[in-house]
């Protein structure tokens, strides 16, 4: 099992490194990636693109830039013809705020979801979560709303919000599946580190899941993972990548204006 995290917001990446990256990807991907205004945006999906294909020539043995991919009718990525070692590969790819995240099983069904504690702008807290009053049960906004402070409140927000979505990114059905359905009883975070939580279906507990959360940087990590058959306490811990991780191949991509074009993109809006 493959679970790993890049933070894009400190990757500033020099002309070299940048086609370099480039040219691990198909033209579509970089097509893709082009059109995104900003460089954050830009840097997220260029990780996750490097990430995935960095995985998969680990499990084969090809190199990076051999795989053709494509996308479902979920806008989710898939290997087209995949070889033998990779045929029965579950994968699943996150990025948000500083983060890119990524996680793979040849064994489990898998899910991963990074998600930023932050409010919007000119909304109270109270406010936001009205808006959201449908997506937890009872027991979980009784948790949810559970600290004192609003930031306390904002924090477990967001834990069940990461953790919801994970578990429907490895069942495969999206936000689609009746989000109340799920519902979640939280471990202890320990050391920004929790694999206890536990999650029942339609009120049924089912022990054939288990989660692993990280909060870092004021960010969440969640990685679900379905019928594994080893315990929490059996799994090593989520690697954090460096940009010599991503890209083995020394050879830049040729187009120089590949560069330029995210170059004079702002970082933020």
């Amino acid at each position: 099992m493959i679970r790993q995290i890049f933070k894009t917001s400190t990757w500033h990446p020099t002309e070299r490194e940048w086609l370099r990256a480039a040219n691990t990807l198909s033209e579509p991907e970089r097509e893709r990636i082009s059109q995104f205004m900003y460089k954050r945006d830009a840097k997220q999906s260029m990780a996750g693109r490097l990430m995935m294909r960095s995985c998969f020539a680990q499990l084969s043995g090809e190199t990076p830039e051999s795989f053709h991919l494509s996308r479902d009718e979920s806008g989710k990525p898939y290997i087209v013809d995949p070889s033998p070692s990779l045929s029965s590969l579950s994968f699943n790819v996150s990025h948000a705020g500083d983060y890119a995240a990524f996680a793979a099983s040849t064994t489990a069904k898998i899910g991963v979801d990074v998600m930023k504690v932050e409010l919007r702008r000119n909304t109270s807290v109270q406010q936001f979560f009205s808006h959201m009053k449908r997506q937890f049960t009872d027991f979980e906004w009784q948790k949810i709303r559970s600290p004192a402070t609003d930031r306390g409140k904002l924090v477990n927000f967001y834990r069940h919000w990461c953790l919801k979505e994970s578990y429907v990114k490895a069942i495969g059905t999206g936000l689609k599946f009746g989000l109340q359905r799920i519902q979640f009883d939280l471990g202890d975070l320990e050391n920004g580190i929790c694999k206890s939580t536990t999650v029942s279906v339609d009120g049924v507990l089912d022990l054939n899941w288990k989660f692993e959360e990280i909060f870092q940087d004021n960010h969440f990590v969640t990685i679900a993972m379905g019928n594994v058959e080893f315990s929490p306490e059996d799994r090593a811990s989520v690697k954090l990548l460096n940009f010599s991780d991503l890209v083995v191949s020394e050879d830049p991509l040729s187009d120089k204006f590949y560069f330029a074009s995210f170059d004079e993109k702002k970082e933020l809006p």
